[in-house]
């Protein structure tokens, strides 16, 4: 465990470091991480209310991106990284109905079943213990509701369109990948979509 704590401090202060440098990486990537967000919260179906958490919330553009679709409800995002958090505050100053929480994503501050919907995009692979996070996600997240995951996976395969990106990616943030799919299937939850884009995969599931 407390080699856990360790790695996770070291990640801590990796972003508390680089916080104004983050939103680089999405121009790297083309805007394709952007692209990808929105099509996650679409095909999740999300209403207008409700209570939805966004782990891995960083500079908060994934967090922005829901509190303009939840208007009628409320959405916390919640990162490691005190310095990334005061990004998605200047950023999402706007949104009254978003905020912000300091904390571990493998050990949620929340009470069970607070959810309607939990959110990770491009986080899981850059977190340590991403399956505990996971197993953090599915408690806090109410009977029916829904989990909604993208990210990098570690198995790549043969061919990686993007090698140079994913690689400066993982160098950068030590982003070491994730392949959830295995073990959210064994959670009690009904899978919804599953999309495999060979360096990422996104996830939807139902909370039984």
């Amino acid at each position: 465990m407390s080699d856990y704590l360790e790695e996770t401090g070291k990640t801590r202060d990796r972003y508390n470091r680089l916080a104004l440098l983050y939103d680089l990486d999405d121009v790297l990537w083309l805007g394709s991480k952007q692209y990808s967000r929105k099509k996650l919260i679409k095909a999740t179906n999300l209403g207008d209310s409700g209570m939805v958490l966004d782990l891995t919330s960083g500079t908060g553009r994934n967090a922005g991106l829901l509190a303009k679709w939840v208007k009628n409800g409320t959405v916390i995002g919640i990162d490691i990284s005190r310095n990334v958090l005061k990004v998605n505050r200047l950023r999402n100053s706007k949104y009254k109905n978003l905020h912000r929480v300091q904390g571990m994503v493998q050990s949620l501050p929340f009470g069970d079943e607070t959810f309607d919907t939990v959110f990770c995009t491009c986080g899981m692979d850059t977190i340590d213990g991403p399956e505990i996070a996971v197993s953090e996600a599915l408690r806090v997240l109410k009977k029916s509701g829904t989990i909604s995951l993208l990210h990098l996976k570690s198995n790549k395969g043969p061919v990686d369109v993007f090698n140079f990106l994913s690689r400066f990616y993982a160098w950068v943030w030590r982003a070491e990948g994730a392949d959830l799919l295995p073990y959210v299937q064994k959670q009690d939850v009904e899978m919804l979509v599953y999309k495999d884009f060979q360096i990422a995969e996104a996830i939807i599931a139902k909370k039984l």
